[in-house]
């Protein structure tokens, strides 16, 4: 009945009044300004002279086990329009029942209708537990002297015992306020003080709302509350707008009160947002990137990180791979496995590279070139990588090569023509000749044979060039008794011209394996180029010494020698500095260099002579 009539007709003051009139104790809740409305009734029974007080303020006149029924209910309006409650306020020395009617007016305010049950229970005398004596505790501390630590000392023991608790409070390393049950400060240590940039120890038995605004701090307000109804400790984080201080905030609920602790995180909490910007940036690189950056660690093995581009190269989803890193072997072909197992342990040594195949699991096949480098970060050790595909690049390389091959066979070819069809011309000249003049034949007889030998020796060097690197049969040899061979062969030549051939050799130097054909060819071709770069009494040294399980010969002549011009052209086909040359011999002496794994090299001087230097695998 009232509850419609003020519904319809009534304003929150008349509510009141006419319930006044009735003799009826009541108040209004505005839960939206957190504000209490009493009549004249309900503040005699309550004896109290305010006749508006905050919510908190009001709902700390109950007793602590029915504030919480009464906070769920007036926070839950959509759930009800009238509801009852049976609440116990602590009056004077006695502890009054009432029934309380709760109704949920159309304004969205609350009117609470007290009805006494009269059922009153005195409360304990608290006198016996009132100081008779001065406060043991020390006078300088910020504790001071404050009614919740207002215990009658009974030994010297507990007295100690609290000297030690209050100086562990003062000096906890992070902020610390109590509030008693009336939402009083009764303490706080300096480093909340410090925090809150107030002198709290100045405010004690001062209201918390007093000190701190609810409207700029209602979300902190509110989880006290909530502690302090539902006697369960609350986290949260909060900011302090005065000094733009993040926290994190531990409240903890008691009979008396509530105990507040404080963590100062803003360091955290922006060294957090700078990490968290610079992983946003650098996620921004590596997945607008094609090739995928990996980051792992060797000591357990874990893929620590891994970026998008991963699964666009590797054809698989990243996280199965986060989740798995052994997997990722799997799709490396086999003959390349090992190769990649080792160079992942040279990578947490030094930056290295491994280039290899895959093959995707729809099927296709990809190179794949991973470079990494070893890394430390916080004292622990990583490995930072990238995996670039690189199946277009091998293409355009072998493209080239073949491009090339196509080019040096086309040249050669030619060069073949020319040099063969010199020879040809002349012997078909000489037949012709001997033909018209028959007595003439004898005397063009050895010229018409160094024809045909010309043309023999360059068949001979073309067969040379495309003897495939799979002929290559390995023995064990003796580089003395090989030097000895090519120089007893060229012995007729180098004494017709009057040249001294000396030898040197490394003591270290015992026999190895190598291909002893191929070995005494390139031996002889050097030997017999740096014979014709020679002018009479000139002298060509061999010296032979090992070096890093290398065995390098070099030969060097006293002779010519080469301009920068000359050098950058040899190699090339037909390209020769001797009158009768076919410029294949040095291609042809490469070729064989290469097959047995070895590297040539050319230096020289004009008129100062020439060193080429043959280095070859020393395998014993």
């Amino acid at each position: 009945m009232i509850k419609e009539k003020y519904s319809d007709h009534l304003y929150s003051g008349e509510m009141l009044a006419i319930l006044e009139i009735s003799g009826t104790p009541a108040c209004i809740l505005d839960v939206h300004h957190q504000t209490v409305t009493l009549n004249s009734g309900l503040s005699s029974e309550l004896m109290i002279d305010e006749a508006e007080l905050h919510l908190s303020n009001w709902l700390s006149l109950f007793r602590i086990h029915d504030r919480g029924e009464i906070y769920r209910v007036i926070h839950q309006l959509a759930e009800w329009d009238e509801a009852e409650l049976t609440v116990t306020i602590p009056i004077a020395d006695v502890n009054k029942t009432f029934s309380c009617k709760l109704l949920h007016l159309s304004n969205g305010d609350i009117a609470v209708i007290f009805s006494s049950l009269f059922n009153q229970t005195k409360i304990p005398s608290q006198k016996s537990y009132q100081y008779t004596k001065k406060n043991p505790l020390p006078s300088c501390t910020v504790l001071n002297l404050t009614e919740t630590f207002k215990t009658q000392a009974k030994t010297t023991r507990t007295s100690k015992v609290k000297e030690r608790l209050v100086e562990a409070a003062d000096n906890f390393p992070y902020g610390l306020a109590m509030l008693n049950s009336n939402w009083e400060v009764i303490y706080a240590n300096s480093v909340m003080e410090n925090m809150v940039d107030l002198p709290l120890s100045k405010y004690y038995r001062k209201k918390l709302w007093d000190l701190f605004s609810v409207d700029d701090y209602n979300n902190f307000f509110q989880h006290c509350l909530r502690a302090m109804e539902t006697q369960e400790t609350v986290e949260f984080q909060g900011t302090l707008h005065k000094k733009g201080i993040m926290m994190d905030l531990t409240i903890v609920p008691s009979e008396q009160g509530i105990t507040i602790i404080a963590k100062d995180i803003t360091w955290y909490m922006d060294q957090f947002e700078r990490l968290r910007k610079s992983e946003n940036r650098f996620s921004i690189i590596t997945n607008h990137i094609k090739e995928a950056c990996w980051v792992c660690s060797p000591e357990t093995g874990e893929l620590v990180f891994l970026s998008d581009s991963f699964t666009q190269i590797y054809g698989v989803d990243k996280e199965i791979i986060l989740n798995d890193p052994p997997r990722l072997f799997d799709l490396i072909d086999k003959e390349y496995l090992d190769q990649v197992k080792e160079a992942a342990l040279i990578m947490t040594q030094k930056e290295h590279q491994v280039e290899f195949t895959i093959t995707t699991p729809d099927g296709e096949s990809k190179w794949i070139r991973m470079k990494g480098f070893p890394a430390e970060d916080d004292g622990k050790q990583y490995v930072v990588g990238i995996d670039e595909e690189i199946t277009k690049i091998k293409e355009m390389t072998l493209l080239e090569e073949k491009s090339r091959q196509l080019s040096t066979i086309t040249q050669m070819a030619a060069g073949v023509a020319h040099e063969i069809k010199n020879p040809l011309t002349a012997i078909k000249g000489f037949l012709q000749i001997g033909a018209v003049n028959p007595d003439l034949r004898d005397s063009y007889h050895d010229i018409i044979l160094d024809e045909v030998n010309r043309i023999e020796s360059i068949v001979q060097d073309f067969m040379m060039l495309s003897k495939p690197k799979s002929s290559v049969q390995l023995e064990y040899v003796n580089l003395d008794a090989i030097i000895s061979y090519v120089s007893r062969l060229l012995d007729p030549d180098t004494s017709n011209k009057e040249v001294m051939i000396h030898y040197t050799c490394d003591s270290k130097l015992n026999g190895f394996y190598c291909e002893p054909k191929r070995l005494k060819q390139i031996l002889i071709n050097l030997v017999s180029n740096a014979m014709d770069a020679l002018d009479e009494d000139g002298e060509v040294q061999i010296e032979a010494v090992l070096q890093n399980d290398e065995l390098i010969i070099s030969v060097i002549d006293n002779g010519h020698g080469l301009s920068e011009q000359e050098l950058t052209k040899l190699g090339e086909p037909f390209y020769t500095t001797k009158e009768k040359g076919t410029g294949l011999g040095i291609m042809v002496t490469k070729k064989m260099i290469d097959d047995l794994d070895g590297r040539l090299n050319y230096q020289s001087s004009k008129n100062e002579g020439t060193c080429v230097t043959v280095r070859l695998p020393f395998r014993t």
